[in-house]
């Protein structure tokens, strides 16, 4: 579990600028059927999340420690907004695949959706209790891929 102020704290300490209210949790988005159900079930066994966070001039992946689920004090991806060619979201079952082309690669990750937040494990990652009960994973969801779907149209268009 990860209390927001502080995935915001990382990514300063890193030396980016986060926009508030724009971090997720999501995961490397599976492929197929049987990759789809092969990792519906894989959270039992495995925590292989990261949060997105959006900042003022890029995107960030901070990864939770496979084991504990407590989020890492590093940076495990950095994305240029300068280097998005195109980046499109899309509804997939029961969450959202985002999909970030870049001049060399595809990133295709995968986030859960707001309705099941609270029974998923991106609600257990993004919940915090200080202060009162919060899962800013299920905040944010909405609002974070509006953000990055006008992020694509602005790459699109550029």
């Amino acid at each position: 579990m990860a209390r927001e102020e502080k995935v915001w704290e990382y990514i300063r300490q890193a030396g980016y600028e986060p926009l508030e209210d724009r971090c997720i949790i999501v995961r490397a988005a599976p492929g197929d059927l049987s990759e789809k159900i092969a990792t519906f079930f894989r959270p039992i066994i495995k925590c292989d999340f990261c949060v997105l966070q959006m900042c003022k001039n890029e995107l960030i992946l901070l990864p939770f420690d496979q084991m504990w689920t407590y989020l890492k004090k590093e940076v495990s991806m950095v994305v240029s907004y300068a280097d998005i060619r195109s980046l499109e979201v899309k509804e997939d079952l029961l969450n959202f695949v985002i999909t970030i082309r870049t001049k060399e690669d595809v990133i295709r990750l995968s986030t859960q959706q707001k309705a099941l937040s609270d029974w998923r494990m991106s609600g257990l990652n993004a919940t915090q209790f200080v202060g009162g009960y919060k899962n800013w994973h299920k905040e944010n969801v909405n609002e974070t891929l509006k953000a990055l779907t006008a992020l694509g149209d602005t790459a699109a268009a550029g």
